[in-house]
């Protein structure tokens, strides 16, 4: 039997339409759960069917192509059919615009796919193949950044995922690959690859046995509360722009969530993204000590005691209320003062919600395309202090999922932060996966960086990841209610991921690949 005729009775764009679903459901679904197993198989039958192609006579760029973009469409449908939803709510678009759309976003929903397809051609080796896809994961422009390897995030905290700390999420992705790849090598040549198989299984098991990261001397307890109100879209909305009763409703309902009765002594109180609904000026705050700050804040830090941290948003200075990019979307620190401490101006907007990637024809399009907000970018990586001089930083919504914009935050601090606090808005995705894939994907910034992450949302979910992917009780969606918790902080240092980001991946990927080339000669 000839190599065509074994293949020739599989279909290769089923095969990868079911592998880009399998990649998917390593990432959770709307029940939360996911299968941390799925993206290595259906890499692999992307890969197969691939193989499929290469298999016949005279394959063809054009049908690989076809391939890939049967892996992509399977991978949205399964796992990101929520951006529809999300272009009616946060857009204004609705049926049949929104379905439309959301099938063009299929098409590059992982774009890397496309590009690994052109390479694979000319390149067979499996540690290579693997870590090519590993940049192409990391530096690959993506709105979303799920990635191959993490899926392995479900094993935590019942299983540590020691590898983290040093080589980051990438190595998963690269461990993933490598073994899927290793696989479809051993189909192709009917020759068991025994040193590579050892490889893959010397890294599972040094995951598993590696001692815990640094944890430093102990730091004063944080008593936090974590306020989720639940306030929908429409009063919201409305409350931003004025309306009285919404501003009213949306105040009452943060100033009963924070001053609810504590069993201890409130240290820090967190509110989510533009939870504030009215504008802040942190310019003329800062240089007019006498300002007094809105009242309602006062109020809760009056009767808590507590400091204050909330998202809202920033007057840009020197511009008008009303011209183009005349806002920031901010997170602020008021102290037990009274007084603006710091403020975070968001740097990483969200393509089609915070602003358009069109350059120098966005002020243009803001003209005629209007359910943009359209802020400006934040410059400054803001370092925060507690009361008692905890130091931390904040990131906001999406900006969590960028390992590299995270590590670079991190980095460009003169004292190390303790604590991270990402602030977000998921209400605009309703009842879907989104926001469970959202936590999912925020906690490796926890693993990979040992620190702890609280995360504050508006509807869900609520909760604080602590450095080895465990969590508190959460806040869940649509909950109105307030999450407190006793952060027991100990002095963290940066991580080697932190030092050396995408290095330490590409140092070992070498390593494998250098091991297995030399005992092919001998």
């Amino acid at each position: 039997m000839t190599s065509n005729s074994r293949y020739k009775h599989y279909h290769p764009f089923l095969f990868s339409l079911l592998g880009g679903m399998l990649y998917a459901s390593g990432f959770p679904l709307v029940i939360g759960y996911s299968f941390f197993l799925g993206p290595m198989i259906g890499f692999f039958l992307f890969n197969f069917a691939l193989l499929q192609e290469r298999l016949k006579a005279g394959p063809s760029l054009k049908k690989q192509m076809l391939v890939a973009l049967a892996f992509s469409l399977g991978f949205y449908l399964f796992g990101f059919y929520w951006i529809p939803q999300t272009l009616k709510e946060f857009g204004g678009l609705n049926f049949p615009v929104n379905q439309i759309l959301g099938l063009v976003f299929s098409l590059v929903i992982i774009p890397q796919a496309y590009i690994y397809t052109a390479i694979q051609r000319k390149i067979s080796h499996p540690a290579l193949l693997a870590i090519i896809y590993v940049v192409l994961e990391e530096f690959t422009p993506q709105q979303f950044p799920a990635h191959l390897g993490h899926s392995f995030l479900s094993l935590t905290p019942t299983l540590p995922l020691r590898l983290a700390p040093i080589f980051g999420a990438p190595v998963y992705s690269f461990l993933t690959a490598f073994f899927a790849l290793l696989v479809i090598s051993h189909i192709r040549t009917k020759k068991i690859p025994v040193l590579s198989y050892s490889l893959f299984g010397l890294m599972i098991i040094l995951n598993f046995i590696l001692p815990a990261p640094f944890k430093g001397a102990p730091l004063p307890p944080l008593n936090v509360r974590v306020v989720q109100p639940n306030i929908g879209n429409f009063l919201k909305i409305d409350s931003e722009r004025g309306g009285q009763n919404s501003l009213r409703s949306v105040f009452d309902n943060y100033y009963e969530l924070s001053t609810a009765p504590s069993s201890k002594p409130l240290d820090l109180i967190v509110w989510p993204e533009t939870s504030f609904p009215t504008l802040i000026a942190s310019e003329i705050m800062k240089k007019n000590n006498d300002l007094e700050i809105p009242g309602t804040l006062s109020q809760i830090i009056e009767k808590t005691q507590a400091e204050l941290f909330i998202g809202g948003y920033d007057l840009k200075p020197s511009i008008g209320t009303g011209d183009y990019q005349s806002q920031y979307n901010s997170a602020f620190l008021f102290g037990t003062d009274m007084k603006l401490k710091e403020v975070y101006r968001k740097i990483h907007l969200i393509p089609f919600g915070e602003g358009l990637p069109f350059g120098p024809f966005n002020q243009i399009l803001s003209k005629y395309i209007t359910n943009v907000s359209y802020f400006a970018e934040g410059e400054n990586f803001s370092l925060f202090k507690t009361k008692n001089g905890i130091p931390f930083i904040s990131v906001i919504c999406y900006e969590v999922l960028f390992s590299d914009f995270v590590r670079e935050f991190l980095n460009k601090q003169d004292t190390a932060p303790q604590f991270l606090i990402n602030l977000t808005n998921d209400s605009w995705y309703g009842n879907t996966a989104e926001p469970h894939q959202h936590l999912f994907l925020a906690k490796w910034r926890a693993l990979e960086f040992n620190i702890p992450v609280i995360r504050s949302t508006n509807t869900g979910i609520t909760t604080i990841i602590m450095s080895d992917g465990s969590e508190s009780p959460r806040l869940t969606f649509e909950e109105k209610k307030v999450l407190d918790v006793e952060l027991k902080l100990n002095t963290r240092e940066s991580t080697l991921y932190q030092r050396f980001g995408l290095w330490m991946v590409l140092l070992l990927a070498s390593i494998i690949y250098f091991i297995d080339m030399k005992f092919r000669k001998l």
